[in-house]
Formats: C-alpha cells, structure tokens, sequence
C-alpha cells in the first residue's frame, strides 16, 4: 500500500457499495473473505489496497470489519472427464466456514466462491458478492457508474418478463431461437442484494426453445469449467429442439461441448442437454481497459455483465439432488434483439429499459456519474 489516500472516483464506489448495495447498518459485523491467491496471479483477483479502503468504509460507519484471507482449496479446473464420472468436490476449510456463519454480513470477493461455490451447504443466507476487486477497478467507470442506476435499470428490463409469454432471439449470425417463458419465482425481478456492481437481470426459465443458436464466445469463468477458450477458434452452431441441444456443430470447440454434455448426461440424464433460460447483462459500461485489469479472463467476465451481451444456459443441475455444481454453457451472444411478448428488451444488443422513465429519473440524480450511453 503506497498511502493512506484514496481516489475520489474510488471513495465514491466504496460509498456506494456501503451504502446502497450492502446497507451497511452500525453495530453489524462484518465479514470481507479474500483469496491468497489472487494477490499472485490467481483468479481470485484482489489486492491489499482495495479491501482496506472497503474495511475502512465499513469501520467509518460504526461497523465492525474482519478481513479473512484463505486459500482455495486444491481443485481441478475442469469439471468433467471423458474417462471418470467422478465429480471434482471441494469446500471451505471449517474455520472459514465457521466465520462466514458467525458474520451479520459476507462481502466475498472470490470469483471462485461465486462461480464455483455451488455446495448446498457452503451458502450463507446474506451475503453478496463485490466484484470491484481492486483499487484500479474501483475507480473504473465500471464501479463509478451509480449502483441505483444499474439496478432500476435491471427491474426495469426484469419487468418485460411475463410467464407463459412467447420469446424470440435473433442476430444477424444466424441465430434464431424460439420458446415460451416458464414458470417465474414469486419475487422475479426484486431489487436484491447484490453484486456490486450490480450486473444481470435474473435468469428467466424457458420451455420448448426451438431454432438455431450461433455462438463463439462463452462466459470465462464458465468456460474454464469446460475447459473451452473464452473466444472460440470457430463459430459453434446448435440445433435445439423441444427445448433440449440435438445437434452441435462447428471446430474444436463444438466437439469438446459434445464431450461435455456427454459426461454431463451420466450426472443429469437429459437435463445436461436442456436449455434452461436466458437472461443478458444489465450494465451500460462494463468493459474495463488493460490498464484497470490486465488479466483477460476477469475483463471478459466483467463483460459478461455487460447490457450488449445475451446469454443462453445450456445445462440443467437446479433439479439434481445429488450433483451440487451449477456446471453449465453459458453461450454468449453480443448485440442479439429480444423481444418477449409484445415487448422488445433488447435491439441489436441495447436494453430498451435504458430509456424507461424510472431509470432516467434515477440518471438524472447522478449528473456528474457515467450513465446509459457507454462510454468506449
């Protein structure tokens, strides 16, 4: 740590995730949980300066904060084999787990924890995730743009959800995919607690896709798990029908996913082939430089959560009581427009709710914050 000074752009992130995402309320205690291993070049990317300025924040409004540094246990990167159907399982050291259970509130910085993190009884009922890692990502656009804005943003698009209504995706790369929305959760679409920056709109569940799905990007941290290349050598083309993949084709790639849903298939049955939903980013600047994040798979990941990016969920575990890892595609397509019922959510990868007057009132409050035009 060179001072004890932190950037404007910085000190207003940190406020903002205090404030508004955690609502950080006096007398709480406070758990930050970081990897070691981030701070050397593991994914669980994090430094130093970041947490302290985070823990000071939490103290600063009569909170109590503990900082944990663990490392992840030993795990393979890939979860799957062609030749076992074993299931790669891991978890916290029982100290760790002990402290996340004694905390009124875990702010885990641990993309593994998120991603991977799926043991049923790992969970602590409140937490969230913060994502803005280190010091140069807090002071990114990315973290600067306002909490509240990004959220409004996210109930507004969530609100064009209906149950039962018919959905169509479409790109100029020949995707075009049908099916019905299914059944949605009581409180689909509530402002939540949660992440910071706040990313997605939820995840909606779909019944019967049909079409053709092409695609040459996944998720990173979910490729990884795949053992796929964040950028594909080849378009991979997908033939679904009534709801489930029936045919793949395309380079290397298109034949490791044959692989992967394969194996899955001796977990899941026909579920590994289901495609589950769909949802997209929510945020209107999540791309960062190479000078706010030099490593390229967390760039990636934060442009996942960007507002130009659909992603479709290929691979059903929600139903398995025996197989505790969310493994799945998340197949990416940038620039798609999706309409659901008589509503249009996305045109040519723009969130049509960037225009609803809620949100615009909520920008209107943040004149001096990045806000709904991207600004790369």
């Amino acid at each position: 740590m060179s001072s004890g000074l932190v950037p404007a752009r910085a000190a207003i992130a940190v406020a903002d995730l205090l404030d508004n995402c955690a609502r950080v309320q006096p007398g709480q205690h406070i758990l930050l949980l970081c990897a070691v291993d981030g701070l050397h070049g593991g994914r669980n990317l994090v430094d130093e300066e970041a947490i302290s300025w985070i823990q000071q924040g939490i103290q600063q409004r009569r909170a109590h904060a503990s900082v944990l540094w663990t490392d992840m246990p030993p795990h393979p990167e890939v979860y799957w084999s062609r030749t076992s159907d074993a299931v790669p399982a891991w978890d916290f050291p029982p100290v760790v787990k002990a402290a996340m259970g004694a905390a009124d509130l875990l702010i885990t910085h641990l993309v593994d924890y998120w991603t991977e993190g799926e043991l049923r009884d790992s969970r602590t009922p409140n937490y969230l995730y913060n994502m803005a890692t280190t010091s140069r990502l807090l002071a990114s656009n990315w973290a600067f743009t306002p909490w509240e804005l990004v959220a409004e943003i996210r109930v507004q698009a969530a609100a064009m959800v209906t149950a039962g209504a018919p959905w169509t995706i479409s790109h100029p790369n020949g995707t075009e995919v049908r099916g019905t929305v299914g059944r949605l959760n009581p409180r689909y679409g509530d402002l939540r607690h949660g992440p910071f920056p706040e990313g997605v709109f939820p995840s909606l569940p779909t019944v019967g896709a049909e079409g053709v799905l092409v695609f040459d990007t996944t998720g990173p941290h979910w490729a990884r798990h795949i053992g796929l290349p964040c950028q594909f050598s080849a378009p991979v083309r997908m033939t679904l029908e009534e709801g489930k993949v029936k045919d793949i084709r395309g380079g290397a790639e298109a034949d490791t996913l044959r692989d992967f849903f394969k194996a899955l298939s001796h977990h899941l049955g026909d579920a590994a082939y289901a495609m589950r939903g769909f949802h997209g980013g929510a945020h209107p600047n999540a791309k960062v430089s190479e000078h706010e994040c030099p490593d390229s798979y967390y760039r990636a990941f934060i442009e996942h959560h960007g507002a130009h990016s659909v992603h479709f969920h290929l691979g059903n575990s929600h139903l398995a009581q025996d197989y505790p890892f969310n493994v799945h595609v998340s197949a990416e397509v940038q620039g798609a427009t999706v309409r659901i019922g008589e509503n249009t959510v996305y045109e040519n990868g723009r969130l049509t709710a960037f225009d609803h007057p809620e949100v615009l009132k909520v920008a209107a409050r943040y004149p001096d914050r990045p806000g709904t035009a991207p600004g790369w």
